[in-house]
């Protein structure tokens, strides 16, 4: 149940995978409590509730799994592909096996594959413990994530090239540090956004008032489209070169006046740009205004200033440091 726990930054209760009587309760990543449901009752994980057996549905055991192979051939971990055991009816504690980085276990070819599209076969997805709607990191594909429903993982993308940071639970535009940076490993593909758009402005133009709207490309932190009604094509513009678009005053500001959830590197010229969520005590370092890795200020210095562009004592009473986005 840890390792359920470490892809969801959320509080709730999860199913143990090694007995179906039995529960857990997650807060922050970690495993902080754990139960068992009174009168044999089994869990159900969807509900989150205690049932009669025949209303759950558990998950499946290697000894289930091996039911449908024959003696001496291997199972992958319905939780985690890339393990796999041994199916032997002699007894004893069953050794794990895993496959090297970047390959995961194939019940059908019987040997590790590489993992390039997940997992070689169906197998239990870690919503199978999860309540309905938690949405969670995805085990097999670092920087994505899982809708659940009905015990299945519905698997997302972040928008606008950002990374999912299970810890935190938010996109982010720099691959977060638990994630591999190997060749297999996900990486968000960068398009820029369509000169004209022929939905935004049915979408979001807002009847309640008249006249040029600017709205959002939900892309970049400095583009939008202008609409004159529900019924025009959305041209695109971008801000002028140093400045952020601000959706709600329509107007371009300076960059630590807006907490953009996209890319902050994007139309400047800074090296370093404050890290959104963190209370600027985190900062992103630029380089052809992209967004590379993610830095911390020290104890001493705790805060980071935009404008100077480094570390200081005092908290900077900026936008992008107070206001989530």
């Amino acid at each position: 149940m840890n390792q359920i726990c470490s892809y969801w930054p959320g509080s709730g209760y999860i199913g143990d995978p090694s007995d179906c009587h039995s529960w857990g309760y997650c807060k922050n990543n970690k495993l902080s409590a754990r139960g068992e449901c009174p009168n044999g009752l089994f869990y159900d994980a969807q509900s989150g509730t205690c049932q009669q057996a025949h209303l759950v549905r558990c998950a499946p055991q290697y000894w289930e799994l091996c039911a449908q192979r024959r003696r001496g051939e291997y199972v992958s971990d319905p939780l985690d592909c890339s393990k796999y055991k041994r199916c032997d009816d002699e007894g004893g504690k069953i050794e794990e096996n895993y496959c090297a980085g970047g390959y995961v276990f194939s019940n059908r070819l019987q040997k590790c594959v590489l993992s390039a599209n997940g997992c070689a076969e169906e197998t239990l997805s870690i919503c199978g413990y999860m309540q309905n709607g938690t949405t969670l990191g995805d085990p097999l594909n670092c920087g994505l994530y899982l809708e659940c429903q009905s015990g299945t993982g519905i698997r997302r993308a972040c928008t606008a090239a950002r990374y999912y940071n299970y810890n935190s639970g938010r996109c982010q535009t720099t691959r977060p540090k638990h994630c591999p940076s190997n060749e297999n490993s996900y990486k968000p593909a960068n398009y820029p956004p369509p000169a004209m758009d022929v939905s935004v402005c049915t979408d979001f133009y807002q009847d309640d008032y008249s006249g040029i709207q600017l709205i959002t490309d939900a892309q970049t932190c400095h583009g939008y489209y202008t609409c004159g009604s529900k019924y025009v094509l959305g041209i695109w513009h971008s801000c002028p070169h140093g400045t952020h678009f601000q959706w709600w005053s329509q107007k371009c500001v300076t960059p630590e006046s807006y907490s953009c959830p996209y890319d902050r590197c994007g139309n400047l010229n800074s090296s370093l740009v404050a890290s959104i969520n963190s209370g600027c005590s985190e900062y992103i370092y630029c380089q052809d205004q992209t967004s590379q890795q993610m830095g911390k200020c020290p104890e001493d210095l705790p805060y980071f200033d935009e404008k100077r562009g480094a570390c200081i004592r005092e908290f900077p009473n900026y936008t992008v440091c107070f206001m989530d986005g």
